[in-house]
């Protein structure tokens, strides 16, 4: 008897085997089938009937652009005149034949998984689905309705204002959001489940999109089908994890399959699932000893396994799934302390400080966002030694292809729901439709590694009860109001949460500290005191709490992004154009130079007035890096109290002036350069006083390290004030004050106008980390025009450029004719009779990069 179950378990597994490598039996298979419809599509305005050719996935403006029939809405002023598209109602339709094998099956779903927004769907011309969500998936079943040729497929897209005026003239009181969001006199973004941000931001343009913006397809199957897997851990160690599967089959009857589940090489499970007609759950354990943990950027590698299940049963009815996971212990760590409440990642039983950003969609017209450009992000991000995105509640829940990334750089997501900066309706269908929404996107996402915890919202109580909202509305109105916002948060949504994944902590707000009376030592903070506030750069140095979630600072792209949307002539700070392209407007003015005023206060603090147009461009990035620098390095000091930076924001949705460190054409800003060197594994972060300077060494390793803190003070010209070198033991994922330092002793009797202090951390001769420090702002250092030589040598993938100064060239930017060459450093100052080597990514050939490669430096720009 247990030699015929052997024999029965090693047949189990050798079909399992064969099904997962694809080499079954000629006859054996029959499994689920994928028609995808992306071909033959057209589409019209409502009122047109003219018919153009259409993609699909895609949206509206791109088909428009595509087919000539508008004009490029990023260029010049273009997006004002295209708002009559969001206007319009448009009708999208297809012609497309089935596979005579698709119809044989039991089972055949017409599946949209992504409907922007409100959609009706009618196939052979009956109706199969009304969609109001852009951000659900959308299955119907449509078997009966289909035939071999000519199915016609249409998708009749109704127009926001036409669907949701008349909610907004029936609420009963006015929903507010933020005016520099909505861009419009009548607000109806919140009552759209559709990307808030398509109808404007203070970075953003108003361009309200529709169209059939992720695939759509039908699905076939018989016997069963594998809807998905939730792959849960428990117990992980290095010595091991429990591997936790619960399989969510669809059941065409009464039946036993044969199953097998893979990790890599190592089978996890064999043997029976017995399943009823229906919805099945069945959950099946396995173990693994001595796993490749998955760890976060700097920290270790992400290792990736990959688990495959396969399942088959009566009549040859087989199916499997297939995903890549990362095993790891990861908890938000909130509890009590001395200083109030903490807010803290612990990966592998590790405390680990987030570095990062906050991350919006890449463009309008999200169909337009490449693998390429996906990969240049999250690559950047990992190069600047990032450990954590925000997915910001006014965009999207991401493509899969960003969480792939993501889980394979290593970057730990904060994962929002689609809410931001504004109040929401309170009824019961709204609820309802949240929570499909949150259960449709958490169960896509939750077997990434990536995946930290999930945030109710971007600002929506902070914006009830810090911005004034609240004190316009009656008392009955507030109460009624704070219960259904209430209910959504802290009832629908983390309901829908614990139903699709309970094993991650919820965040019900960001920021969640100052207000509601939660002091900063409780919880994350928005600090947007610079900025807004127009309080000092060194203000960032104490408004820290436990989590610093948003704070920022503005620059414009680079020269050569602007000359993409403005004309020569419309390339100065006040026209039209450029104002179009600057939308921090404040408030219900909508005061176009709200945003080009901050910017000047702060550059006149710091810099001298720069001479062109061109200059002011460079040096509003060069005064971004240096004030978001303040504030990166005063987080890092504070660990471990503050466990978290991410300022505002990585990336650009067009081309515009903005918090952004890579712009939309993917250059790296320099505060893009600045978070690299902020962000590293060991960093040394000098602070200046009005007596003293402190020096501080702020460390992620894992273990501790021995090295020198090597101390210099020179003057522009190379002569030597000061040295000293002060041996240090850098303890393992601490913060410490290395050594103080009386400025006297530094700078002597001078003014400090014509130094800078120069830390690095050797271990050896190797440059563990280096910061220079001056003691006056930019503006009143006594430079001289630097006398810069550059030796360029020939790489494989470009050049090495070998850039010397006699005396200090501050700030040195390069460039050239082609926009993607990338330079591994810039915005760098360089010391006096030092070299440093930048290496040059380019196709350009050596006589055109010499030709047209550029160098300034801060003086260039007086």
């Amino acid at each position: 008897m247990a030699g015929n179950i052997m024999k029965r378990l090693i047949a189990l597994t050798i079909l399992a085997v064969c099904m997962l490598c694809g080499n079954l039996p000629a006859g054996m298979a029959h499994r689920p089938i994928k028609l995808v419809i992306r071909d033959g599509w057209k589409f019209c305005r409502e009122d047109s009937g003219q018919w153009h050719p259409a993609q699909v996935p895609g949206c509206v403006h791109t088909d428009l652009m595509n087919d000539s029939l508008i004009p490029d809405p990023f260029f010049g002023t273009n997006e004002k005149s295209l708002q009559w598209i969001g206007e319009k109602s448009w009708i999208y339709e297809t012609i497309f034949n089935v596979p005579p094998a698709m119809l044989q099956n039991e089972s055949v779903e017409l599946v949209f998984e992504g409907l922007d927004t409100y959609a009706e769907i009618t196939l052979n011309g009956s109706a199969v689905l009304s969609a109001n969500n852009m951000f659900r998936t959308w299955r119907v079943d449509c078997k009966k309705l289909l035939r071999e040729k000519e199915n016609r497929l249409t998708v009749y897209f109704k127009n926001v204002f036409d669907e949701n005026i008349p909610k907004e003239k029936a609420a009963p009181f006015v929903l507010q959001a933020f005016d520099n969001n909505d861009q419009a006199e009548t607000k109806i973004a919140m009552y759209s489940r559709k990307a808030q941000f398509h109808y404007g931001w203070d970075w953003g343009p108003r361009l309200i999109t529709c169209g059939i913006w992720r695939p759509v397809y039908l699905e076939a199957w018989s016997g069963f089908k594998i809807n998905d897997i939730h792959i849960r851990q428990e117990n992980v160690s290095s010595a091991g994890a429990d591997i936790i599967s619960t399989v969510n089959i669809q059941s065409a009857r009464k039946q036993t399959l044969t199953a097998v589940v893979f990790l890599d090489s190592l089978q996890l499970f064999t043997g029976h699932l017995d399943l009823q007609s229906g919805i099945n759950k069945v959950q099946i354990e396995g173990h693994i000893s001595t796993p490749a943990l998955w760890w976060t950027n700097g920290l270790g590698d992400p290792h990736l396994y990959t688990y495959r299940a396969a399942a088959t049963g009566p009549e040859n009815a087989q199916d499997e799934y297939s995903t890549r996971i990362g095993i790891r212990s990861l908890e938000i760590v909130r509890e009590k302390d001395k200083q109030g409440k903490s807010m803290f990642v612990r990966l592998n039983g590790i405390p680990v400080f987030m570095k990062g950003a906050n991350y919006i969609p890449q463009d309008n017209f999200q169909n337009r966002v490449t693998k390429e450009r996906y990969d240049h992000i999250i690559a950047s991000a990992a190069d600047a030694h990032m450990n954590m995105l925000r997915v910001w509640g006014g965009g999207i829940y991401e493509d899969d292809l960003f969480y792939d990334l993501c889980d394979r750089y290593g970057i730990l997501v904060w994962q929002e729901m689609m809410f931001a900066c504004a109040m929401y309706p309170g009824s019961d269908e709204f609820a309802a439709n949240v929570r499909q929404e949150v259960i449709d996107n958490v169960m896509r996402l939750r077997n990434h590694p990536c995946i930290a915890l999930y945030c109710g919202n971007n600002e929506n109580e902070a914006s009830w009860f810090q911005w004034g909202w609240k004190q316009k509305y009656e008392d009955a109105v507030q109460k009624k109001f704070e219960q259904s916002a209430e209910k959504l948060f802290y009832e629908v949504i983390p309901s829908a949460l614990h139903q699709a994944d309970s094993t991650r902590y919820y965040h019900p707000t960001s920021p969640i500290a100052g207000i509601r009376n939660t002091p900063y030592g409780e919880g994350d903070i928005h600090y947007w005191g610079v900025w807004h506030g127009k309080e000092p750069f060194e203000t960032f140095t104490t408004n820290i709490a436990r989590f610093v979630s948003e704070y920022g600072f503005q620059s414009y792209p680079e020269l050569s992004t602007i000359s993409e949307y403005a004309n020569p002539e419309e390339r100065q700070l006040h026209s039209e154009v450029m104002l179009s392209h600057q939308r921090c407007m404040a408030d219900a003015r909508h005061d176009k130079e709200y945003g080009n005023r901050l910017i000047q206060t702060y550059m006149e603090r710091w810099y001298r007035a720069p001479k062109d147009f061109d200059s002011y461009v460079y040096v509003s990035q060069v005064l971004q890096a240096e004030g978001v620098k303040v504030a990166m390095e005063a987080h890092r000091r504070a660990m471990p109290y503050c466990m978290g930076s991410l300022y505002w924001q990585i990336d650009d949705c067009w081309p515009v002036a903005s918090w952004s460190s890579i712009d939309y054409d993917g250059k790296w800003k320099a505060l893009h350069y600045a978070a690299r060197n902020a962000y590293q594994s060991i960093l040394i972060s000098p602070v200046i006083s009005e007596n003293d300077l402190k020096v501080y060494v702020v460390s992620d390793e894992l273990s501790d390290t021995e090295a020198s803190l090597d101390i210099a003070v020179m003057d522009f010209e190379g002569k030597t004030i000061f040295q000293r070198s002060i041996p240090a033991q850098i303890k393992a994922n601490t913060s410490e004050c290395l050594a103080v330092l009386q400025k006297p002793q530094l700078i002597g009797t001078g003014n400090g106008s014509q130094v800078v202090a120069v830390f690095r951390l050797m271990r050896g001769k190797e440059v563990l980390s280096e910061n220079l420090t001056y003691f006056k702002p930019p503006k009143d250092l006594e430079l001289h025009k630097p006398p810069i030589s550059m030796n360029i040598q020939k790489t494989s993938s470009g050049f090495v450029c070998e850039l010397t100064s006699g005396t200090l060239a501050k700030n040195i930017f390069l460039s050239c004719c082609d926009d993607k060459t990338f330079f591994s450093n810039n915005y760098f100052d360089l010391l006096p009779k030092e070299k440093i080597s930048i290496t040059v990514a380019t196709q350009l050939s050596q006589k055109d990069f010499e030709r047209t490669v550029k160098i300034i430096s801060l003086f260039d720009s007086y």
